[in-house]
């Protein structure tokens, strides 16, 4: 064991410690007049898409404002004499983004004058009473009401990620307040066309995602017309990736099977329990793993008063030793450190398993490396294998109910196997240090990006600690080893293709 412990020693000697500094960038903000000059004294707020804080600052005789803001954070920009509300994102440490708006100075009240007044409005309202629930668009184009005033033209373009039209595919238009729903396909060029009432919140929606996007039409006079242009990764390409995981995690399945049958049966002849054989892995054996993910996140991150929840199923031996060997090399130092390991339901079987009372779940203060590799060895024994999604999310909820006061809560889990209790999660907000094991080709299940975001934690790869995911919002990218991930619909998606 010694010289296995001298070489992790030197390995951890090498580790190049990051240490979280406060990463700031600026955005400055010029507001100039179409008919010459600047406009002065202007309130100009930002508010932030993450926690909704607020910052509020007034341009200067030159019509300038400038932000020092925290790096790759989105905000909603709104200006007091300006009719649009502006989507903004900080930049990278040190840099500066630029923004200038050139517009007319009765803006607003262009806009006022524009607006319908009570008789127009309940008109409106009355032709909306009699207009269908549903209305399907045979050939992407909707019929031209009467009326015209009361409606805005709206044509859709829909195009892929690649920035290619998405052609066929279906699109329903919601109106919030009406429930009144126009359905269609798109055209060979991406595009649908529609007339929508005014004044109502209008939902765009898809066959594997609703409410991906809302824009608002206003009461206003005149014919009005409006461009809505989407992004979308399109039903057919996300359907084959749905398609693609239902056949991995078949593969999966039987691989993890195989695995714990040779496991018993080199126990069997050895003639030991399993849950011997498991200490032998946590305690004696060297780890002969290059993905050294759970010693290096652990090491580099200087965390305190951590609850440690550990996924002991599965092909996860090989980092549930790494923890073993970090937490010997550590023990000494770490105070109030806690730990939660889980099997996804001991011996039960998957029909068994029932969101939220999966159990096998095991909590522990941290006593010496004995007694926790004992517990390890018998919670790893008594899970059974069976299908592959995990109970992450209950062995979340219920470790932190039973800790004791605790700071940072760290997560080691299988990239490979998904949260079979993700809808849980909406019940769940301590932010969680996901440390992923098992991450190949660079590819990460969407479960455990979700859990971060949601959670405003972080996602921790061997060589990456990514912090700025719990800043995101809908809409944006993320780009993790070599791979770009985007949320839609209030999930992840895997961008790029592998």
């Amino acid at each position: 064991m010694k010289p296995f412990i001298f070489l992790l020693l030197n390995f951890i000697a090498q580790i190049q410690f990051s240490k979280s500094q406060d990463c700031q960038s600026a955005i400055e903000i010029h507001l100039k007049n179409i008919n010459g000059g600047y406009f002065v004294d202007k309130d100009v707020t930002l508010e932030s898409k993450t926690d909704g804080h607020k910052i509020i600052q007034r341009s200067n005789a030159q019509g300038f404002v400038k932000f020092t803001v925290n790096c790759f954070e989105w905000f909603d920009l709104r200006i007091s004499n300006y009719n649009q509300k502006v989507e903004i994102e900080s930049q990278q440490e040190g840099s500066t983004l630029v923004r200038t708006f050139c517009y007319e100075p009765n803006m607003l009240e262009k806009e006022r004058l524009m607006s319908m007044d009570v008789t127009e409005i309940a008109a409106v309202n009355n032709v909306a009473a009699a207009i269908a629930d549903s209305i399907f668009l045979p050939n992407s184009k909707m019929k031209e009401p009467k009326l015209l005033d009361y409606f805005v033209f709206v044509t859709i373009t829909i195009k892929g990620f690649d920035g290619l039209p998405l052609d066929s595919e279906f699109v329903s238009i919601k109106g919030m307040k009406r429930n009144k729903a126009i359905y269609g396909f798109t055209n060979r060029e991406g595009k649908i066309f529609a007339y929508v009432l005014k004044g109502d919140n209008y939902q765009l929606n898809f066959k594997y995602h609703n409410n991906y996007q809302t824009e608002k039409f206003d009461y206003s006079k005149g014919m009005s017309e409006a461009a809505w242009n989407v992004s979308y990764i399109g039903s057919k390409y996300y359907a084959n990736i749905q398609l693609q995981e239902k056949k991995r995690l078949i593969a999966e399945e039987k691989r993890l099977k195989a695995e714990r049958e040779i496991f018993a049966a080199e126990c069997k002849k050895l003639g030991i329990s399993l849950e011997e054989g498991y200490k032998n892995i946590f305690l004696k054996q060297a780890i002969h793993n290059s993905d050294t993910v759970v010693m290096s996140t652990l090491t580099r991150n200087n965390w305190n008063n951590k609850l440690i929840v550990c996924d002991l199923t599965g092909s996860m031996q090989p980092y549930d030793a790494q923890l073993a060997v970090w937490y010997q090399l550590h023990c000494k130092n770490e105070k109030n450190l806690q730990f939660v390991f889980f099997n996804d339901g001991d011996n039960k079987l998957d029909n068994e398993k029932k969101i939220g009372a999966t159990g096998g779940i095991y909590y522990s203060a941290a006593k010496g490396l004995d007694s926790i590799g004992k517990l390890m060895a018998y919670v790893a024994a008594k899970g059974n294998g069976g299908d592959c999604p995990e109970n992450n999310m209950e062995a979340l909820i219920k470790g932190t109910e039973q800790a004791n006061n605790f700071k940072e809560l760290v997560a080691i889990v299988d990239n490979n196997a998904p949260v079979k209790d993700i809808v849980l999660l909406k019940n769940f907000n301590h932010p969680v240090h996901v440390v992923l094991c098992g991450v190949n080709n660079g590819y990460i299940l969407p479960d455990y990006l979700l859990i971060a975001w949601k959670t405003k934690g972080g996602i921790h790869t061997m060589n990456e600690d990514i912090t700025q995911i719990a800043k995101m919002s809908e809409g944006q990218e993320i780009k993790i080893g070599g791979i770009t991930y985007r949320i839609v619909g209030g999930g992840f998606i895997r961008v790029t293709k592998v």
